[in-house]
């Protein structure tokens, strides 16, 4: 585990969920670590100011910018989750995957075109579009 006290890292993708935060304990032994949560997707904003633990593995270190649709906002009550269409999961879960190989730095018409190619890749296997609502169905209840 090479994460540290302090560092900035963040969860998911603004696309469907995102936490952002500094950590402020790590345990090795567990391979798990404590981020105190800063910044959200607007429906997870109840969870700002609050000490949230994640396996080491599943955050990464935040270089540059926070991504755009996100909030240091808290609010007290619990948002509901968004409604999507399964296109939609499949469209957000598309604009992951371009962000995710890369960044927030394309243009927009590029952009455009690279999450429009992994929809279709994604829509011509019916066994890998099935997974992925059923993903984004757990992980939005999960959050509700």
């Amino acid at each position: 585990m090479i994460l540290h006290i302090g560092e900035r890292v963040y969860w998911g993708d603004p696309e469907i969920i995102y936490l952002e935060g500094n950590i402020t304990a790590v345990h090795e032994q567990e391979q798990t670590v404590i981020v105190h949560i800063e910044r959200t997707t607007t429906h997870s904003a109840h969870l700002i100011g609050t000490e949230v633990p994640f396996s080491a593995d599943g955050v990464k270190p935040l270089t540059g910018e926070s991504p755009v649709g996100t909030t240091t906002e808290r609010v007290e009550e619990r948002q509901p989750p968004p409604e999507l269409s399964d296109d939609e999961k499949i469209r957000r879960a598309a604009a992951v995957a371009v962000h995710q190989q890369h960044g927030y730095h394309l243009e927009a018409q590029q952009e455009q075109t690279l999450i429009e190619q992994v929809i279709q890749a994604i829509n011509s296997d019916a066994n890998m579009r099935a997974k992925i609502v059923s993903s984004i169905d757990e992980i939005l209840k999960r959050e509700h």
